[in-house]
């Protein structure tokens, strides 16, 4: 070993002042560590560095031989912070396992909640928190990740499994259940997995961290991930680290859930947050794309104070980064917990907007608004708008801004395939990171479920493309190759548009104006000319 095992880990957490190497720990655990320096609450943590997944593939995708002496080291850290004890059956610890990697990769690796659950500590979990519900829930999810994340089972047949027991029960979200049925529900996921793999789920604990952390070194290649860095080249990725912290939990009870905030508008720069928030869930069910949230107006009303602080957070980090920051949260019975922050992905004509407004506000200088909107193309920036008098066949969330028309299409197979004979606009029930070269191809994204923060609608505003999400009245039938709009029978093939701007979805080929925001690209014009003529002169 030509490392020590202590430079291979790092901790953070309250009380902790730690300055992390993104490039060896990943951007996660560094953002965490600057929030715990800044005072902001979140859950207490420690990663293991890149070093690690350099040395799985070096060794034919094998765990290195040191990996649990370091989980056990970085366990004990959380015991000691938390109180509690990991495979305890009275008082569990326990633990989310995530990627890392030295940039920003929305949704591309994975996540694996809720480690460290077995029949011992879950009564353990029911006894400390007296709340069954709460328990049998993060069991059965559990239970999903797992399977499809280590396991690499296909998750239809746990996804039909939760359909059915909520038809038979009449109820349209997970949140309805009660703990009866959330225990019924673990019990059929685990005789689901048990016919699967021919063995029982992982009861151990040590065994649960180990395979889980295998896992995410495992995603740094997954099929999403090589397509992510071949659109988005950078150098020297070395792989990803894993980062390791103490669940704080959104599906505690009536006043906990899992959001996502935007410190502005990524979409139209405006200077106002974008938040989106699911009362009763854990933090993959907002980015995942397959569940609907409220808005901040929502959060706001129900939880003012969280509201507020998170407003305030949401200023604290903006200031230290010097941009528009991109948020995870939890909120566990009221206490607000910070996940994740990172420079926000924004659209081209949003990207020059919170440039201007930030060196407006004084937060940065010329030369790094600049920076900010340094490679976009600004003579193609324009602002389309619909001026159809047409009424729209449906409506959904506005994700991202702009008008496209194209052929519908229902797969990213399709997409690709069919964008060398025209635009298509992808139409899904819910679109994930797997979509990445779906959403490249499509002049567009539109999708039944989700919320505007999902990682793929992140994905979709990133490159520049219209998305609308969680749209009324889209039912899509695979089957036939076609979909419904508003009643409306839509074949595979036909055209429709978009409107990013109001969320509005029109059949066929709707009539267009385009605006060009003069102003400000002759002042981020204004400033590449006196950059250039102090350069020349000499006169930095």
């Amino acid at each position: 070993m030509t490392k020590d095992l202590s430079a291979r880990i790092v901790f953070f957490g309250p009380g902790i002042r730690a300055d992390i190497p993104p490039e060896d720990f990943g951007s996660k655990a560094a953002g965490l560590g600057i929030m715990s320096s800044l005072g902001i609450p979140i859950p207490p943590g420690f990663a293991l560095d890149v070093s690690i997944c350099e040395d799985y593939y070096k060794n034919g995708m094998k765990a290195p031989s040191y990996l649990p002496e370091l989980l056990e080291k970085g366990i004990s850290y959380l015991e000691q912070a938390t109180g509690l004890q990991y495979g305890s059956a009275r008082k569990p610890l326990l633990v989310s396992v995530r990627s890392g990697a030295p940039v920003s990769m929305p949704g591309i690796m994975d996540t694996i909640l809720n480690v460290g659950l077995n029949h011992e500590t879950i009564r353990g979990l029911v006894f400390l928190t007296g709340n069954p519900r709460f328990a049998w829930d993060s069991y059965r999810r559990l239970f999903e990740n797992m399977a499809e994340i280590v396991f690499r089972q296909n998750p239809d047949p746990y996804r039909v499994i939760l359909s059915e027991i909520m038809e038979a029960e009449g109820i349209d979200d997970v949140v309805e259940m009660d703990s009866g049925s959330l225990k019924r529900l673990a019990l059929q996921y685990q005789r689901t997995f048990f016919s699967a793999e021919k063995l029982e789920f992982p009861e151990d604990v040590k065994t649960q961290l180990q395979i889980s952390s295998v896992a995410v070194l495992h995603s740094w290649t997954n099929p999403r991930a090589d397509s992510f860095r071949r659109m988005y080249p950078v150098k020297n990725l070395r792989g990803t680290a894993i980062t390791i912290q103490a669940m704080v939990f959104g599906n505690m009870g009536l006043n906990s859930g899992a959001g996502v905030a935007f410190t502005r508008n990524p979409w139209s720069g405006e200077n106002e947050p974008v938040i989106d928030f699911k009362f009763g869930a854990q933090g993959e069910d907002v980015v995942s794309g397959n569940h609907s949230a409220t808005i901040q107006s929502e959060l706001k009303r129900s939880m003012p104070s969280v509201y507020e602080e998170l407003r305030h957070i949401g200023q604290m980090v903006e200031s230290h980064f010097n941009d528009m920051q991109d948020l995870e949260f939890t909120v566990q019975e009221g206490k607000l917990y910070l996940l994740q922050t990172r420079n926000g992905k924004r659209s081209p004509l949003s990207a020059i907007r919170i440039a201007i407004d930030m060196w407006r506000e004084g937060i940065i200088t010329p030369d790094t608004a600049l920076s900010q909107v340094e490679g976009l193309n600004l003579e193609s920036i324009k602002v389309r708008r619909v001026s159809t008098m047409d009424y729209p066949v449906a409506t959904g969330t506005s994700a991202s801004g702009g008008v496209a028309t194209g052929s519908v299409v229902f797969s990213t197979e399709r997409a690709v395939n069919e964008v060398s004979s025209g635009s298509v606009v992808l139409v899904r029930e819910t679109a994930s990171p797997d979509d990445i070269e779906g959403i490249r191809a499509a002049s567009g994204l539109l999708t039944a479920k989700g919320a505007r923060t999902s990682h793929a609608a992140v994905v979709a505003r990133h490159m520049g493309k219209v998305c609308i999400v969680n749209c009324a009245g889209l039912e899509i039938d695979l089957f036939h190759n076609q979909c419904q709009l508003g009643g409306q029978v839509i074949r595979e093939g036909d055209t429709i548009s978009l409107d990013g701007n109001t969320g509005s979805v029109y059949l066929g080929v709707v009539s267009n104006t385009y605006e060009t925001p003069q102003e400000l690209l002759d002042l981020v014009l204004s400033w590449k000319t006196s950059l250039s003529a102090d350069n020349g002169t000499g006169d930095n």
